[in-house]
This record gives structure tokens, C-alpha cells and sequence, in this order.
């Protein structure tokens, strides 16, 4: 099956926000979550991005659903064609300047918490550090006021723990770690 297979089945999709976008307008009556927005997976059909089938999101709407299929998005499987396909150094520029916009307006640091039980979603500079190829660690995070005044800065401790990529027999922790005093 093809994905407009998929769609005419009613499967809702998790994808990439760029093919989300390219799928909405096409098909505007499927439905199509990706990035934050996972956790709002209705019970039906669902069709995932081989990317997101580790997403813990994802993971926990997959015992609610009546069907579920992992697929990886192809343009043979999608039916879209890359408009210039770039390789080598031009890619790399590319996919760098795209990290750069990305990451430009983005907090340093974000911890989502779903409940006491659960993996905190990590996010620093924009980067999500607790989800697939990365493993997270460990993450600590501190702060104390310096005084309850108008211009308080305080005192803040991060410090964070992953490995890059879980992949290859020798794994190389990354640390992370902000530190300012009062």
C-alpha cells in the first residue's frame, strides 16, 4: 500500500512536519500530527513515520488504536519527489542553516514531565535529547533566587547527561552543564 492507500483507509498519520504540511494540502480532510502536537492521537487507524515509532507519544496511543502501521516515507511511498535533490557539501549547508533557523527562537533549555512515572521530553537549544538515536542520561536543574527583587537573575545549575546516538560499539556521553552563582 502506498500512503494515499492509507489516507482513502482513514488512517491518521505521524510524520515530519514538512510532509505533514505537503499531506494537509493535499489531502485537507486527513488528519496529521507531528512534532508537539503527538499527543493529541485519536483512537482509529494510524500510520507512523518509521521515525516516530519510538516517539513516546506515539508508543502510548498505539495500544488505542483498531489499526496501526509503520511505514517508512519514501518518495516511492509517499508519491512526492524531492525538488533538487542535494548531496555532499551543499546538503550540509543546507541541513546546518536549517538547524540554525530552528533552533534561533527556541529556549535553552525545556523539560516536559507527563506524569512521575515518565521520561522527561528534554529539549536544549531546540535539540530534543531524550528521543531516538540520542539517549538521555541524566538531567539536574537548579535555581535560587538571589533575593525576591525586581531585577533577580538568581542562581542557576544545569546539567545534562546523553549519548548522541545509540548506535556503534563504543558510545561517547555528551555533558552539558550551565552553572552561575549568585
Amino acid at each position: 500500500m502506498k500512503l494515499k492507500d492509507y489516507i482513502r483507509e482513514g488512517y491518521n498519520i505521524v510524520t515530519t512536519p514538512n510532509l505533514a504540511y505537503k499531506i494537509q494540502e493535499d489531502y485537507p480532510d486527513a488528519l496529521v500530527f507531528t512534532g508537539r502536537v503527538l499527543d493529541g492521537i485519536p483512537i482509529g487507524k494510524l500510520l507512523v513515520d518509521h521515525f516516530y515509532s519510538n516517539n513516546p507519544a506515539v508508543l502510548s496511543a498505539k495500544p488505542l488504536q483498531n489499526a496501526y502501521a509503520i511505514e517508512r516515507f519514501t518518495c516511492e511511498f509517499t508519491g512526492y519527489e524531492t525538488v533538487v535533490p542535494m548531496t555532499g557539501e551543499a546538503r550540509r549547508k543546507v541541513l546546518q542553516q536549517i538547524k540554525l533557523d530552528d533552533r534561533s527562537n527556541a529556549n535553552l533549555l525545556e523539560i516536559k514531565l507527563r506524569d512521575t512515572d515518565s521520561v522527561p521530553e528534554v529539549y536544549y537549544e531546540g535539540e530534543r535529547l531524550d528521543e531516538l538515536p540520542k539517549g538521555l542520561v541524566d538531567i539536574s536543574y537548579r535555581w535560587k533566587t538571589d533575593g525576591f527583587t525586581d531585577d533577580d537573575r538568581g542562581a542557576n545549575d544545569i546539567n545534562i547527561e546523553y549519548y548522541p546516538t545509540l548506535n556503534g560499539k563504543n558510545l561517547d556521553k555528551k555533558i552539558i552543564e550551565h552553572k552561575r552563582d549568585v
